[in-house]
């Protein structure tokens, strides 16, 4: 029964690790340009910093893409309207047409990405994999504390 069970587990993670290949090459990456200018579409006008704490990517990396959509016409820096000394990001026009097109493009991949599951296995899906996220992120800590306790 042990052998069963375990050799369900590999052959779940193995699900998974493909489902995240998937996602991440197929869908744009963690520093797309399509995930910036579509999160640019729901914070008009953000600190480099706040984008990356919503993106969740390293500064260098956001940095390197952003210069590369401000030269290509699609974002601005300018100054924040809250704080003078601060710089913000926002989309131009040129930018918020392409930040449209990419999340109308995106909305119907994930439709169609998805509509192999009912409605019903689809919330069975989100509440399953809730859980198993929350367990990860508690295991998680967990672990981070024993080894900041080890090095100690």
């Amino acid at each position: 029964m042990q052998q069963q069970s375990d050799s369900l587990i590999h052959q779940v993670v193995g699900q998974l690790r493909a489902c995240g290949h998937f996602l991440y090459y197929r869908m744009g990456g963690k520093a797309g340009r399509q995930r910036i200018l579509v999160t640019l579409l729901k914070h008009p006008e953000i600190s480099q910093k706040d984008l990356q704490g919503i993106l969740q990517i390293q500064s260098g990396s956001l940095s390197e893409v952003i210069i590369k959509l401000e030269s290509d016409g699609l974002i601005e820096k300018v100054r924040s309207r809250k704080d003078g000394r601060q710089l913000t990001v926002r989309l131009t026009p040129d930018g918020k047409k392409e930040a449209e097109s990419l999340k109308m493009v995106y909305e119907e991949k994930i439709s169609k990405m998805m509509d192999c599951l009912s409605p019903e296995e689809l919330d069975n899906l989100h509440i399953l994999l809730g859980k198993m996220l929350n367990h990860w992120e508690e295991l998680n800590l967990s672990l981070e504390q024993k080894d900041s306790e080890t090095n100690q």
